[in-house]
C-alpha cells in the first residue's frame, strides 16, 4: 500500500479560504483522521484527495507521484460516504458487484470476489436483498464493501458512521478499523467525534479554519496538545490562568498558578513571562483533605452519577476545576477539600488568539 502525502494544500470559494495550507503525510498502512467542526475543511480536504474537488494550490502525492492531474475516476481509490449512495433498484450483491461491473471483470471473477467481501463484512446470505430491506447498519457495510471489493491503493471515508445509532456506530467503527488493519489499505476517515478518532487512528489531524492545529498520534493530541482549541476538542479539560513562566529547559517550565507553584512540562518553546494556560484533564485529579492538596477549593457542584461522582471546585482565584471521583465519595457542596494533581498528565499551553 501507499503512502500519501498532502503538501501545502489550497482550496477557495469566492471570497471563502477553505483551505489554508493543509500538510499532513499518511504512511503506507496508516489510518489518519481528519477531526474538526463543521466548517474546518475536513470534508473539502478529503473531496481533493478523491479529485472531486481541483485545489487551488498545493501538492497531493501517493508513493512519490502527483496525482493532481488525474481524474477521480482513474485515482483507484475507494470512497465512503455518510448518505451510502445505494442503488434502490439493486440487490446488495449487484450494489457490492457494480464497479467490478465496469472494470469489465469476468463473471465468475466477480462473483468470487463480491462473495469474499461480503463474508468479510459479515454480509453472507443477504446478497439477494435490496437495500430498503436491510438496517442502517447493513447498509453501511454494503456502501464499505463496495468500496474494499476494487481493492483500492487508497481508502477514503466521509463521516461514515454518522447516521447510524450509539450501538451500531461502535459496531461498525471496530469493523472498518479490524479491516483496515487486517488489509493493509492506507486510509483518511473524517469525523467530529473525538472518540472515533481517538479510537481508530495511528494519526489524528485536529482542523481549524481550514488549516491543521495539530497533527500527531492520538495520545500525543490528548495529552500534549499544542493550544486549548485542540485539548477541548480533544475531551473534557480544565484550564487555569497561569502566571511567572520561567523555562527550565527540556520542555519543562515553572509556573506561578491558582495559589502555588509547579514544575510540568509543556509546549516547546514558550517564552518567559509568556502568556500561558495549564491543561489538567479531569482524571489527572483527586480530592484530598484540605491540608494535602496542590490546590484548595470549595464544592460548588456535586453530582453522583452511579460510577462516579461529578465535582466542580471552585479555587480561591475563582477558577473552576471538574473532576470525577469515586462514587462513595462523601463530599457535599460547600466542603472545603483538596485536589492533587498527577503532574506527568499536567500540560502548559501557550495561551493563542480563538
Amino acid at each position: 500500500m501507499a503512502t500519501v502525502e498532502v503538501r501545502d494544500l489550497r482550496k477557495r470559494y469566492h471570497n471563502f479560504l477553505a483551505l489554508d495550507g493543509v500538510s499532513l503525510k499518511a504512511e503506507s498502512g496508516q489510518l489518519v483522521t481528519l477531526l474538526g467542526p463543521s466548517g474546518c475543511g475536513k470534508s473539502t480536504t478529503l473531496r481533493c484527495l478523491a479529485g472531486f474537488l481541483e485545489p487551488n494550490g498545493g501538492e497531493i502525492t501517493v508513493a512519490g507521484e502527483s496525482i493532481l492531474s488525474t481524474p477521480a475516476n482513474r485515482r483507484g481509490f475507494g470512497v465512503v460516504f455518510q448518505n451510502y449512495a445505494l442503488f434502490p433498484h439493486m440487490t446488495v450483491a449487484e450494489n457490492i458487484g457494480y464497479g467490478l461491473k465496469l472494470q469489465k471483470v469476468s463473471k465468475s471473477e466477480l462473483t468470487s470476489r463480491v462473495k469474499e467481501v461480503m463474508d468479510l463484512v459479515r454480509l453472507d446470505g443477504l446478497g439477494d436483498r435490496l437495500p430498503r430491506e436491510i438496517s442502517g447498519g447493513q447498509q453501511q457495510r454494503v456502501a464499505l464493501a463496495r468500496a474494499l471489493v476494487l481493492k483500492p491503493k487508497l481508502l477514503l471515508l466521509d463521516e461514515p458512521l454518522a447516521n447510524l445509532d450509539a450501538r451500531l456506530r461502535d459496531e461498525v467503527r471496530w469493523l472498518i478499523r479490524d479491516l483496515q488493519q487486517q488489509s493493509g489499505i492506507t486510509a483518511f476517515y473524517v469525523t467530529h467525534d473525538q472518540s472515533e478518532a481517538m479510537a481508530m487512528s495511528d494519526m489524528v489531524a485536529v482542523m481549524k479554519a481550514g488549516r491543521v492545529a495539530q497533527f500527531a498520534t492520538p495520545r500525543e493530541i490528548y495529552q500534549k496538545p499544542t493550544e486549548r482549541y485542540v485539548a477541548d476538542f480533544t475531551g473534557e479539560a480544565n484550564f487555569l490562568s497561569c502566571t511567572d513562566v520561567t523555562p527550565q529547559g527540556d520542555g519543562r517550565y515553572a509556573i506561578a498558578v491558582a495559589g502555588t507553584t509547579l514544575e510540568l512540562g509543556g509546549v516547546p518553546g514558550i517564552a518567559s513571562g509568556a502568556p500561558a494556560e495549564l491543561l489538567l484533564r479531569p482524571e489527572a485529579l483527586e480530592l484530598t483533605m484540605p491540608e494535602s492538596g496542590t490546590f484548595r477549593g470549595t464544592v460548588t457542584k456535586s453530582a453522583f452519577l452511579g460510577s462516579a461522582l461529578h465535582c466542580e471546585i471552585t479555587l480561591p482565584d475563582d477558577s473552576i476545576l471538574k473532576l470525577s471521583a469515586e462514587p462513595n465519595t462523601q463530599v457535599t457542596t460547600g466542603d472545603a477539600v483538596g485536589i492533587a494533581i498527577d503532574r506527568s498528565h499536567a500540560w502548559l499551553m501557550p495561551k493563542v488568539a480563538p
